[in-house]
């Protein structure tokens, strides 16, 4: 008999290396964070002369905040190193660490992972950190990710004393920096000891990715995690417009692998639009038969006809044309007239607004002006099931 565990484990995937699929992988390129990269470099240039420097970056989740900081710091680490100066660079998720003594202590790991848990006060484990610094000659440049976790847990007593930490010292300079990462403003989270030591003009805003960034970042990984030619570019289009609303990286990821998954359920070889709806179906879908049952009839129809005419046709869109066309003919095989082209087009705009749909203007390569008619949120083969159970 054979092992179902062991079958489904060795069986063989269309994607090449699901490494590259990974949230936590870091690209040895950025796609559109260059600018941000740029401004951590002019931000924390003084450190190459011992000079320590506090920073903040904040931005939506998904925006590339700790892909950033993992792509900066060790650059940073090893441009010091050139100039004979040792940096020691150390993250912390402070959704993990939301005390002081736990920050700390996730702080005192990097130099010696057997370091107790416990008997410690916070000034006593700052004093370990001053001697271990003083022992290697060395900055110590610290990132708090998720730094709003902290600072509502813990307040901002240990953002001060670190960022403070040579003060007291007229030989053996130990600078620490310090990069703040957040989704929301850290400065409220401050009182006005800790608040003066950070300069208000020291921030970076990340936006959200805008559907071409999130394209160029499908793409790359891609390229990355799979054979060329597997998957489609209407597939790549698909997932950029789909994640467009939310201008989250991580979810077009997140997409890309599940669409590779999918295909691989079907033990087919590309990943087509119908793989990156089915994703996007068990992702996050917002198409219920609650909503599908109070669509009136022809409406239903011009579903039906949307659907399988993506379905057929194995494509991410199909334009307003050939999707009337389509419905004709659904109209048909289900003993209905068809609709003038007007009551057509309200049919169209009346299921985008019930969320079926998405509707865009063509682009290049198109013959005219016309729309482009897509299902993001479920797999055409799957509209077609539900609606044929209603009508």
């Amino acid at each position: 008999m054979v092992d179902i565990v062991e079958d489904e484990l060795f069986k063989s995937s269309i994607i090449k290396d699901v490494s590259y699929l990974d949230f936590d992988y870091i690209p040895k390129e950025l796609p559109h964070r260059g600018p941000q990269l740029q401004m951590l470099a002019r931000l924390f240039k003084p450190t190459l002369s011992n000079v320590s420097q506090n920073g903040v970056l904040i931005g939506p989740v998904g925006t590339g905040k700790t892909v950033i900081a993992k792509t900066f710091c060790p650059k940073l680490v090893n441009a010091a190193r050139s100039k004979n100066i040792f940096i020691e660079y150390v993250h912390i998720n402070c959704r993990k660490r939301s005390t002081d003594a736990m920050a700390l202590l996730g702080i005192l790991n990097h130099f010696d992972p057997r370091f107790p848990d416990r008997g410690f006060s916070v000034q006593e484990m700052l004093e370990v950190l001053r001697k271990q610094l003083i022992r290697r000659n060395a900055q110590l440049f610290v990132v708090f990710d998720e730094a709003d976790a902290l600072l509502k847990k813990s307040g901002s007593d240990l953002i001060y004393d670190l960022t403070r930490f040579s003060d007291e010292q007229s030989e053996n300079k130990t600078p620490i920096s310090l990069l703040l990462i957040s989704q929301k403003p850290v400065f409220d989270l401050m009182d006005e000891a800790a608040l003066s030591t950070f300069k208000r003009s020291n921030l970076i805003n990340l936006g959200k990715y805008v559907r071409d960034e999130l394209f160029d970042i499908v793409r790359q990984r891609v390229q990355l995690a799979f054979p060329p030619g597997i998957v489609e570019e209407d597939s790549i289009d698909l997932i950029a417009d789909i994640a467009e609303e939310w201008g989250d990286a991580r979810f077009a990821i997140e997409l890309l692998w599940k669409a590779g998954v999918a295909a691989d359920n079907r033990h087919e070889q590309s990943i087509n639009p119908e793989h990156v709806r089915a994703a996007k179906a068990e992702t996050f879908s917002i198409v219920t038969e609650t909503k599908l049952r109070n669509l009136e009839r022809h409406q239903l129809l011009t579903l039906q006809a949307i659907a399988k005419r993506l379905k057929n046709d194995g494509t991410a869109y199909v334009n307003t044309g050939d999707a009337e066309k389509t419905y004709g003919l659904v109209c048909e095989e289900h003993d209905e007239t068809p609709r003038a082209h007007t009551m057509f087009w309200h049919y169209l705009k009346d299921i985008e607004n019930a969320g079926f749909i998405t509707l865009k203007k063509s682009g290049k390569g198109q013959l005219g002006t016309t729309q482009l008619i897509s299902l993001p949120d479920i797999p055409a083969e799957i509209v077609q099931g539900k609606v044929n159970e209603l009508l």
